[in-house]
Parts: structure tokens; C-alpha cells; sequence
């Protein structure tokens, strides 16, 4: 019997790997999930999605009924042993500039959970649970993989376009790659408390800067309370998953007696980074590719901008709407940018966590210093810590950016509200969809409007011309009024009268009426309209799974 083919496998199921294949899942591909554990695991983990990763679940079609039910972080205060507060971040007051709280966290099994049921959408995306890769072979086609179903206890062969190694840290992909993990491990460990709580109060997120105590203590849910906790070198690490000293992490916070320990966890801080993200038609994703200490909490957000810049490229070549050396884009864009968060969040742990008594009690002292001195004090509150997320090189006109701080491509377009038609007051992302978009600035030439149109023509994608605020009420077809102000201000910035998005929302070009001629030739010869959209399902490769 021939092995059943299908366009790309995934491994793991975890939130990166379901995220992957619920993306390729809104573009038709038809794609097997392999997870070798046969039910969902009950540990919280990772807790943070940035306003960034909530826009790729958005961008998935995971809000609303599918939701994972994300906690707006409101506030997050630095506080030294006594509770003193050191300095603080108002989330309230801080601009929004891709449509969701600039934090938000949530309960790990309750998001898979919300990510599998987005599985259940799609008749061509298959969830094989208790199965796992013995071994597979790539040719210059694609990928035959072995595949052991556990339960049932029978070998089958699947064969596929393109595999993904979404397996987690220890990645037995990488590892029959023969790829190695770069960097290092830290001699310190982390301790990870899970409570419940019988109410949605006291709501907070608190970044405890020692000297006794340093980690993070937040909400991660209307039930839930997580408490990490930095384990100080020589400490007994049996002893520190003990009831008393549990017990003493949680008390300065809230009432041990008035919640329930639900896990205790310890885990090693690592910053480390595969040599390479890609073998053949074998791409890693997520800690299978990087992984890096949890003081941003950035480790899981950086993994789903990993699908999320994939995803799209894949279903581009796959759907012969691009050529196989796109995808040779996805590491030169997605590996400067995990580097730099992970060498941001060693910085930001080495700043926090190292030192005795007396360097905190100092590092503490300046951190309220900072806070309020009228320069850093905005730079704490705004959050501005956070670099701001952008492409060097890659898919961009003349494929890389511009050399000014300031250059629009390969940066992330914003996302404000607009007002679309008979549909109304949308998200931008939601009018656009999954394709490219050209937007033209309000009252652009209309040379370069019948430009822009012609251009998304060409590649499939969308045409939108941006109106001012006035015009709400009063939108004509194709056009989105920018009812926060926020496009026109970004065109301003610029000096552009079109913008070329991708469909991950990065900006492919940014250029005035000179230009539009150059920007039309390069973008048509790179991308061409998606051939196959939609899929009739694989329905053998749910018979298989079965």
C-alpha cells in the first residue's frame, strides 16, 4: 500500500506546533500532527503572550468562541523584600499599537486545549495522539517518515512536502539531525508554584527583586495564581518542593490557607540555539530551535512568530504562489530576532538575580532612582524595554532594511480599528485576511491608487485605500476609514503614499509615488497568486490516525 501523502507533517503539539498547523489549516494545506503523549498534559508552563503573539492566535482565528481565555496584565510592580514598590508599569496608560493588551497571561493546558479545538475546524488537519517518529528520509521531493502508533501498536509510512520539528527542548528531530544546541545552561534553577484560587481577587503581577526573592508572582487567570521564584545557588532542591517551603514563597502574597497548591516544578534556565533551523525540507520551530530564560517571557511568543512567519511561506510555495527559495527567508528572519530577546532576557536575569545582599539592596535602590528621574522614568513606565520587532534582511524590497532606526521595511505594521463598509468597526488584520495587502495613504494620487490595485492584483492580495476619520459613516467600497488616526500618522511618519504588507503583517515596502513603479516589479516577480486555496481534506490520514 502506497504511504499516505499529505503536504506537511507536524511534530509535537504543544502551543507552537498547533499553532502551526491551525495556520495551515485557515490555507487548505492538508497536515498530520504528530503528539506522542495520547491526552493533553495538566502543567502550566509558560504564562505570557505579548500583544504580538495574541495577534498571530487572532490572525488564527483563535478568539472569541475558541479564546484561551488571556488575563490582561493592567499593572506590573518591581517590589523589593518588604513589598516596597521600586518602580512600576501602568499597562492601562501604555499605547496599544497592535490592537491587544501589551501583556496578557494565561493557564498553558487551557490554551492548548483552545488551540486543539481550532484543530477541529479543518476536515484536511489531523491530530495523530499516541504516535511518534521512528525515523524519516528526505529525497529532493519531500519526506517519508515512519511513524509508530503506540496504542495500536503498528508501524505506517506518511509522506510530505515539508516536515516541522515543533518537539520541545529535547527534540528528537534536531537530535536525528544531528544538530547541536549552542550556548549555555545556567548553575541557577527556577521554582514554578501553581495555586488555585476560589475568586478572581487579588489581581496582580509583581516582579519580586530580592534580595531574598527574585522571579515573578502574577495571575495567570480568574482561577489562578503562578509564582516563579529564582533558587539561590547551594540551596537543596528537594527541600524547596516542600509544603513549608511552598508555603513561604506564597504567604508574603496571599494566605496559603486560602488556596490550593495545584503544582510545584523546577526547571533550568538555558540559552541555547540550534546551528541551524533547517535541513533540507526539515525546518525546527520553538525551544526545538531556541531556547532562552524566561525573564521577558518571550520564550513561547517568539516560537509562535516562528509559525507564524513560516506557515504562510509554506502555503505560498506549496500553493505556487512563490518560489522554494522563500522559505530560505524564514531563518534569516526569525534568528537575529530570538538572539536578541534571548540576549535581552540574560541580561535582564543576570541584572535581577545576581550579586548578594548588598549589590541588590544597591541595584534596587538605582531601579527607583531610574524611576523617577524625568529621561529613564518614561522608559520604565512606557515599557520601551521591549525592543520593538523588525526584519533585517529577508523578504523586503531590495532584501534588506534600511540602515535608519526609522525604516518601514521589515518592520511590524500596526494594527488599529477601522471602519469596513456594511461590516463596520473591525480590527485591520480581520479585514485583510491571510494574502497581501496594499494600502494607500488617505488622499493619495489617484495614480497610485489604480497602481496599488493593480499591484494586489498581481499577487492575489487586497487593495485598500485609507480615508480619514471624517468619512466615518460614509466609507465608499474597498476603502477602510482610520478611525483612531493611527494609518495616516504612519504614512506621515514615512513619507509613503503606499505600503506593501505581507501576510504576516511585516511591511514588504513602504514608498512614495516615485517608487510605486520599482515596488510593483519586484513584489510581481517574487509572488504570484495562490493556485490552490482550500482542500478537500485528507480524509485517509484520519482513518490512519484513527
Amino acid at each position: 500500500m502506497a504511504p499516505e501523502s499529505v503536504d506537511v507533517i507536524v511534530v509535537g503539539s504543544g502551543p507552537v506546533g498547533a499553532m502551526a498547523a491551525n495556520l495551515l489549516g485557515q490555507y487548505g494545506l492538508r497536515t498530520v500532527v504528530i503528539e506522542k503523549e495520547t491526552t493533553a498534559h495538566t502543567q502550566s508552563r509558560a504564562i505570557n503572550a505579548d500583544d504580538e503573539a495574541q495577534r498571530i492566535f487572532q490572525a488564527a482565528g483563535l478568539t472569541g468562541e475558541l479564546g484561551p481565555g488571556f488575563h490582561p496584565c493592567l499593572k506590573m510592580t518591581y517590589v523589593d523584600d518588604e513589598m516596597r514598590m521600586l518602580a512600576e508599569v501602568d499597562f492601562t496608560k501604555v499605547e496599544r499599537p497592535n490592537g491587544h493588551p501589551i501583556g496578557s497571561l494565561f493557564n498553558q493546558p487551557r490554551l492548548e486545549a483552545a488551540l486543539h479545538r481550532g484543530l477541529e475546524r479543518f476536515s484536511h488537519v489531523t491530530l495523530w495522539r499516541g504516535h511518534e517518529v521512528e525515523s524519516f528520509m528526505q529525497d529532493e521531493d519531500g519526506v517519508s517518515v515512519r511513524v509508530k502508533d503506540n496504542v495500536a501498536n503498528r508501524t505506517l509510512t506518511v509522506r510530505a512536502r515539508y516536515l516541522l520539528a515543533c518537539d520541545g527542548a529535547k527534540s528528537g528531530i534536531r537530535r536525528r539531525l544531528g544538530l547541536k544546541l549552542e550556548g549555555t545552561t545556567a548553575l541557577e534553577h527556577a521554582l514554578a508554584i501553581s495555586v488555585e484560587t476560589a475568586s478572581s481577587a487579588p489581581d496582580f503581577t509583581y516582579y519580586p527583586c530580592g534580595p531574598e526573592r527574585v522571579g515573578i508572582v502574577t495571575r495567570t487567570a480568574h482561577d489562578e495564581i503562578r509564582f516563579d521564584t529564582v533558587v539561590k545557588p547551594g540551596q537543596d532542591l528537594e527541600y524547596v518542593k516542600t509544603p513549608e517551603y511552598v508555603r513561604s514563597i506564597i504567604a508574603p502574597f496571599i494566605d496559603p490557607d486560602s488556596v490550593k497548591v495545584k503544582s510545584v516544578n523546577l526547571y533550568a534556565y538555558h540559552s541555547r540555539m540550534a546551528e541551524k533551523w533547517r535541513v533540507g525540507r526539515v525546518f525546527l520551530l520553538g525551544d526545538a530551535a531556541h531556547l532562552m530564560p524566561p525573564f521577558l517571557g518571550q520564550g513561547l511568543c517568539s516560537g509562535l512568530r516562528d509559525a507564524a512567519n513560516l506557515t504562510w511561506k509554506l502555503a505560498h510555495v506549496l500553493g505556487g504562489a512563490a518560489d522554494a527559495s522563500l522559505l530560505d527567508t524564514y531563518e534569516v528572519e526569525r534568528r537575529p530576532h530570538a538572539a536578541e530577546m534571548m540576549r535581552l532576557s540574560d541580561s535582564l536575569g543576570s541584572m535581577l538575580a545576581s550579586g548578594g545582599p548588598f549589590v541588590a539592596r544597591a541595584r534596587n535602590a538605582f531601579i527607583k532612582l531610574l524611576y523617577h528621574m524625568p529621561v529613564t522614568g518614561p522608559f520604565i513606565r512606557e515599557y520601551k524595554m521591549k525592543p520593538n520587532l523588525f526584519h533585517a534582511e529577508g523578504f523586503l524590497f531590495g532584501g534588506k532594511r534600511g540602515k535608519s532606526k526609522q525604516a518601514a521595511e521589515g518592520a511590524y505594521f500596526p494594527q488599529p480599528r477601522v471602519e469596513h463598509g456594511e461590516e463596520g468597526e473591525r480590527p485591520l488584520d480581520d479585514v485583510i485576511g491571510h494574502r497581501f495587502a496594499v494600502l494607500t495613504r488617505p488622499g493619495a494620487p489617484a495614480e497610485v491608487q489604480q497602481a496599488a490595485k493593480a499591484m494586489a492584483e498581481d499577487v492575489g492580495g487586497v487593495w485598500l485605500s485609507v480615508a480619514p476619520a471624517a468619512r466615518s459613516g460614509a466609507g465608499r467600497s474597498g476603502e477602510v476609514v482610520d478611525l483612531e488616526g493611527r494609518l495616516g500618522e504612519w504614512f506621515a511618519q514615512h513619507a509613503a503614499d503606499l505600503v506593501v504588507l505581507r501576510p504576516d503583517r511585516y511591511v514588504y515596502a513602504a514608498t512614495n509615488r516615485a517608487g510605486v513603479t520599482q515596488v510593483h516589479a519586484s513584489l510581481k516577480q517574487a509572488v504570484r497568486p495562490l493556485t490552490r486555496w482550500g482542500s478537500r481534506g485528507s480524509r485517509r490520514a484520519a482513518q490512519l490516525g484513527a
